[in-house]
């Protein structure tokens, strides 16, 4: 059985993020960097108050926070970081905590084990170097992968940006299981409106948030190309989720 996907109200996921993050199975021990990773320059943006909490629990317990994002067809995000208030929120935390145009950063180079079309990933060093790494998406529809969640939100991890042009026409749901063989969230913290989703696996959490936007799982492609590079079909993977609702 997998560690359990908690479902849980917004203000409990804000008040309480700590416990339910534990009850994940989720354990933070003393990383020397924290990245979250919510979608910034997309167009699902978590919640203000969902962010600021995760990053009251991350702040204690690490030596540098870094809210990370890189840049898209639409958005920077310098500008995205100021009118959502990421940077209001930073100053917050003082020097530990800073917004980070990904983008910008050095790129690494990462051989996809099991490549469907992309045999390297080139990936920011932040990301590479992450010793936790927090996964916060909303969910929401796409009108290419038809479902947007933890497992989408990798792909605003690659640098470049028109992404659109470059990984489109490759097979978007092709590109993210590759993403998927070579960067794995510790934390993945879903904004479902009034609802969020919390698990240690991106992929089970994604069957259990397609529920929110009425989404049969089966129907999403880059899940069940993930579930299929972890040797398993979806169908079987979905019936050992345990899901906790509180």
């Amino acid at each position: 059985m997998y560690k359990p996907v908690i479902i849980c109200g917004h203000g409990e996921a804000v008040r309480d993020l700590p416990n339910l993050s534990a009850q994940a199975g989720f354990n933070l021990e003393t990383p020397c960097l924290a990245l979250i990773k919510p979608n910034i320059c997309g167009l699902y943006h978590p919640s203000p108050d969902l962010l600021s909490s995760i990053m009251e629990f991350l702040s204690p317990h690490v030596e540098s926070l870094v809210i990370g994002e890189t840049r898209s067809m639409i958005h920077t995000p310098e500008t995205q970081f100021d009118r959502l208030g990421v940077n209001a929120l930073v100053k917050r935390f003082g020097g530990s905590a800073r917004a980070v145009d990904l983008s910008s950063d050095e790129l690494v180079k990462l051989q996809v084990p099991h490549p469907h079309i992309l045999k390297t990933i080139d990936l920011p060093r932040t990301v590479v170097n992450a010793d936790v790494l927090v996964n916060v998406p909303k969910v929401g529809t796409h009108s290419e992968t038809r479902f947007t969640g933890a497992l989408k939100n990798l792909f605003g991890l690659l640098p470049q940006k028109r992404k659109y042009s470059v990984y489109h026409p490759l097979g978007v749901d092709d590109v993210i299981a590759d993403i998927a063989q070579v960067i794995n969230p510790h934390l993945n913290v879903v904004d479902a409106d009034d609802k969020v989703i919390l698990g240690v696996d991106a992929l089970a959490v994604d069957v259990v948030a397609c529920r929110f936007v009425d989404l049969n799982p089966f129907e999403i492609g880059h899940l069940r190309r993930v579930s299929q590079d972890r040797a398993e079909a979806l169908e079987s993977f979905m019936k050992r989720v345990k899901v906790i609702e509180v």
